[in-house]
């Protein structure tokens, strides 16, 4: 896939593709660039960000709505991208 194939795809597929899906796309491209690197790379959220996220969840809660659930992000089975 020549790189305008590659942009043509994220132009047309990536906005209908859903959370999960773009988390599992992540981890295969930066497991693919570590391999090709010889380098970890991680992702990491910062601490603002994620206290925004977590201030909005107790808004949501509050306000009798429900936040989104990703089941494939419950305890039994975690996705760590810090292995990527």
């Amino acid at each position: 896939m020549g790189d305008k194939a590659i942009r043509e795809w994220i132009d047309h597929h990536l906005e209908s593709k859903d959370t999960s899906d773009l988390w599992d796309l992540t981890a295969a491209i930066l497991t693919e660039l570590s391999n090709r690197d010889s380098v970890q790379y991680r992702i990491r959220a910062d601490g603002p960000t994620v206290a925004a996220r977590m201030k909005q969840l107790d808004k949501d809660l509050k306000d009798g709505l429900e936040p989104a659930y990703y089941p494939e992000w419950d305890e039994t089975n975690v996705h760590d991208s810090e292995g990527c």
